[in-house]
């Protein structure tokens, strides 16, 4: 895709999770290490794709079979992040990347990372992997952390300043479709991350089967949201 020169430039929010990192496997073993101290049985891919839902602690409820009281969800919470970071730089980026941002910078554009990781923990990692010079800001959670991803997002873009109309957001979960069309942005959803294709297609928003793809999706899914509005 290449933008003409008299377009407005985009802005690009990549998600973290399962989009610009390829920790699914990292995920799910951390989830199953964890449940194996809880004396909880282990679950599969499938489960885990198939029944992934944000606020995680919905997901979670889900799997347990009933809704986790405060200290059986933090006990869980805290053993899953104990094994996550030990695995976390196992994992690798995405295939595409980091070609895709720096040529997405080279036209012109913008980009920026949010996450719904822990910001203290998010940012030396994108630091670990070299690739923090990309974007205009990378952003996690702190404190109290929002339960949807609409309101983080909207946090972000109001610290970028950037128009949601001009703005894509590519990740891999409902989750993202709902927090993009809740500012006024754009969704691309990568069916290589965490969330199984019927749960994908259900959102009614482009999916593409590999990062590369949904950014060349980009100025086409801009163009027909403007067509619509005129």
């Amino acid at each position: 895709m290449i933008v003409p020169m008299n377009r407005e430039p985009l802005h690009l929010v990549w998600d973290w999770n399962g989009t610009v990192l390829n920790d699914f496997e990292i995920i799910l073993r951390s989830t199953n290490d964890s449940f194996s101290d809880h004396g909880l049985p282990p679950i599969t891919a499938d489960q885990y794709r198939t029944q992934i839902k944000m606020p995680i602690r919905s997901f979670y409820a889900d799997i347990l079979g009933h809704e986790p009281e405060d200290e059986e969800w933090e006990a869980l919470d805290a053993t899953f992040h104990k094994y996550y970071v030990a695995y976390e730089r196992e994992a690798r980026l995405s295939d595409g990347l980091p070609d895709l941002f720096r040529e997405w910078s080279g036209r012109g554009h913008s980009q920026s990372l949010l996450s719904m990781y822990h910001d203290d923990k998010l940012v030396p990692v994108v630091r670990h992997h070299g690739i923090d010079r990309y974007f205009d800001l990378v952003q996690g959670t702190t404190p109290p952390r929002p339960a949807r991803k609409g309101l983080h997002l909207r946090d972000h873009l109001a610290r970028l300043g950037v128009d949601p109309a001009r703005v894509v957001l590519i990740g891999d979960s409902p989750d993202d479709a709902a927090a993009a069309a809740s500012v006024g942005a754009h969704a691309i959803l990568y069916s290589g991350g965490f969330a199984a294709g019927q749960s994908l297609r259900a959102t009614g928003a482009p999916i593409a089967d590999s990062l590369t793809a949904a950014v060349a999706l980009i100025d086409e899914v801009v163009a027909e949201a403007a067509a619509g509005e005129g």
